[in-house]
Order: C-alpha cells, then structure tokens, then sequence
C-alpha cells in the first residue's frame, strides 16, 4: 500500500512539524506513519494507552525519557515503546519515522507530568 508523499498531511503540534502519511481515518488498516522533525523541543509527557509507538531515528539524536530509564536513540536506532509507559521525547535535532499500531489516536492519549 503506496501512502505518497503528496497526499501526506502536514501538522504542527507542540512545535514539532509533522508530516502524517496514513492515519487513523483508515480503519482498515492496522497501523499508520508519519516523521516527526524535532528541532530544539520536546513533546509533553505522555502515556499511549492501547498501543504501541516505534521510532526509527532517520538523522540526529534523540532522547526517550521514562520513569525508570533514558533510552538515546541515534541516526539507525528502532526503539518500540510499548502501551502504558509514561515517557518525554526530547530533542535539539531529529527526524524521526513514527510508526503506531494499532493506528495513533489521541484519545488514546493521557497527558502528564514526568517525576523525573
């Protein structure tokens, strides 16, 4: 399935531009992408309650903050961050290929603090 890169979505949340190729909008299949372009910000604290989010660093650094640990991810790193862990992405330069499953909505979103 061919998501091209005119059709894509463009948004900007929380500082961070983001460019959606699929979405939530399509029931039918059982994950969405988008890359995320973090230039010297970070995205609130949040937990992801029923699914899953993968990151695929595609150029620069960043930093997932959980309660427990600090996982800095490079140009070439995955990391899978699974549902109910509180966590704060952070970084001065990165773009980042964000994959959810099942598909990202932020209903399913609760926003927190980190007591780090």
């Amino acid at each position: 399935m061919k998501f091209p890169m005119e059709k894509s979505v463009h948004k900007e949340v929380f500082g961070i531009d983001i460019i959606e190729f699929c979405s939530s909008d399509n029931t039918s299949f059982p994950l969405d992408g988008a890359v995320a372009y973090f230039r010297n910000n970070e995205y609130p604290c949040k937990i992801n309650h029923g699914f899953y989010e993968m990151f695929y660093i595609l150029d620069g650094e960043c930093s997932v903050i959980f309660e427990d640990k600090i996982v800095n991810l490079k140009k070439g790193d995955m990391h899978i961050i699974e549902p109910e862990k509180k966590h704060l992405t952070r970084a001065k330069y990165a773009d980042i290929f964000i994959v959810c499953n099942p598909p990202f909505d932020i209903k399913n979103v609760e926003f927190c603090e980190m007591d780090y």
